[in-house]
Formats: C-alpha cells, structure tokens, sequence
C-alpha cells in the first residue's frame, strides 16, 4: 500500500504542474475551523475533526460517529465576515459529510454593492485498507458581487496514510477542475488550487503529549518560506484543555489556539497576527453525537 501512495503522489504532482497557481480572485481560502487555525492551518495529516471537510477530505474516516459543527472568522479591521456550518457521519462501508459557508460584510449599509459568496460542499472517504483512506469533496459556488451573479463547481481529492499509530501522511489536490461562471460572461477558476502534502507527528515530553504538524505547498509561491505551513498542539494532562501555535507562511502570519473539551461538546479559539492583514479573531463549536 505504500506504493500505490507513492504512486497517488506522483499522479497527483504531475496534475499539479499543468495548472497555474492560484489563491486569489473569488472564493479566495478563507479560515474556516478554529483548530486548525490556531495551528498554522497545518492540517492536511491531521483532519480528524470537522476541519477534514476544508484541509483533507480522507480524514472523514476518523469523525466520531456523528458531528456537527460551526465556526465564525472576525478581522476587527475589515468588513469581512465569514461563517461554516458542517456535519459528518461514519457508515459502516463510507464517511459522509456536508458543509456550507458563507462569506459576506459585516455592515452591507457601507458597501456601495452587494457582495456575498457562498459555497456548499458535500464530502466522502473510505477505508481502503486499515492504514489507507482516500476521500474527495464536490463544492457547489454562488457569488454576488456588483458585476453580477455566478455560479460553479470545485472538486477536492485526498489521501491520508498511517505509517504507525503516531504517524500520519497525507495529500491533497485542491480545485484540479473548477469553474466560476458569471453572469456578464466571464468564466474563472476557484480561488484555490494546490498540491500539498503534509505530516503529522504525535510524541511525549515527559507525560505531556504533543501533535506537531508540517504542511508543504507545491505550486509555485513568490518566496520559498510561503510553501509552508508548521502546528503545534497540546493538551495539558489531567484536563479539557488543548493549547496551540503555528506558523503560516502563505498568509505570513503567527496563531495561538486554545481548546477545550467538555465531553461531547468542544470550543475552540483562535488568535493570528500578521504584518501583511489586520488581526483575526476565530472561534468554533462542535458537538458529537
């Protein structure tokens, strides 16, 4: 089975290089989970709450049972609001899930247009072996915006293998096929498009456990430190508690993540600063089921 990984990898590399870079225009990546956030967005190993609905849809194969959750992205400097509201649920032959995001202004009154953009997903994964699970999401865009009116689709595909209980490798392709089709005539691609690979590491200092993360970007970034992403998590022995930090170099920003568990329901928060954008404030529930 590592070799059809390795093998998934290259075919997924040699797609990558046939399309250009792009992580701006409409539908650009927004924050969407808490957790993740507080760790650099360093998560396409990790995913194993309802952040694989956004990073790595292979990850659904490790959801609790049932989950539903929702998440909401302040910048105090901006008019931009963003919120996602997703689900999962583990059958016994595929793992489902759904999520829905919006991204709108906070006062519309001050925009001199409308704007929103709003994108459903639906998610699944599945267990191709106990070590290997492959997963893909389909995403349904709509847009307004003073030009006018769009509509399209978007399509995600990833993988995630266990090396061992402690180490995770896995692999998305964002957006290899998407399109964005506006009213005025116009067509162009999903904010979104990547190939990257990350790992994630869980270890013990002492009797704190601790989840590290690195992600690394394949397409092509103005300067090298953009291509990655690092995450630190861990959870203070003894209680609820989960803490976090990362580093993201495509957004040029530091996070601080905290978390806390009180059996079925979990919140989490997280703080970024970077020198590029004003500050950001997000925060999460979910609750299992």
């Amino acid at each position: 089975m590592k070799k059809l990984l390795i093998v998934t990898i290259i075919i997924l590399s040699t797609i990558s290089f046939s399309l250009a870079s792009d992580t701006g225009g409409v539908f650009s990546p927004m924050i969407l989970n808490a957790r993740s956030a507080g760790m650099g967005e360093a998560y396409v190993a990790v995913s194993d709450d309802l952040g694989a609905l956004i990073y790595n849809p292979a990850g659904l194969v490790d959801f609790p049972l049932k989950i539903i959750g929702f998440n909401h992205l302040q910048i105090p400097e901006g008019f931009t609001r963003v919120e996602f509201i997703g689900g999962g649920i583990n059958l016994p032959n595929i793992s489902l899930g759904f999520g829905f995001q919006n991204k709108g202004v906070i006062s519309p009154e001050e925009l001199l247009y409308p704007f929103s953009e709003n994108a459903f997903q639906g998610s699944f994964a599945k267990k191709i072996n106990p070590n290997l699970s492959l997963g893909g999401t389909i995403y349904l865009y709509l847009a307004t915006l003073d030009t006018g009116s769009a509509s399209g689709f978007g399509l995600d595909l990833g993988a995630i293998y266990n090396l061992n209980p402690n180490v995770k490798i896995g692999v998305v392709l964002y957006n290899p096929i998407s399109f964005i089709s506006w009213s005025t005539g116009t067509t162009e691609s999903a904010g979104r498009k990547d190939l990257v690979i990350g790992t994630s590491l869980k270890f013990q200092i002492g009797n704190i456990p601790l989840l590290f993360a690195f992600d690394f970007s394949f397409f092509d970034k103005m300067y090298f430190y953009q291509r990655l992403k690092l995450g630190l998590e861990s959870n203070i022995p003894k209680t609820p508690i989960a803490l976090r930090m990362g580093y993201n170099g495509e957004s040029n920003s530091i996070s601080f993540g905290l978390g806390l568990k009180a059996q079925r329901l979990q919140f989490d928060y997280a703080f970024l600063y970077t020198k590029d954008l004003s500050n950001q404030h997000v925060i999460g529930f979910s609750l299992e089921f």
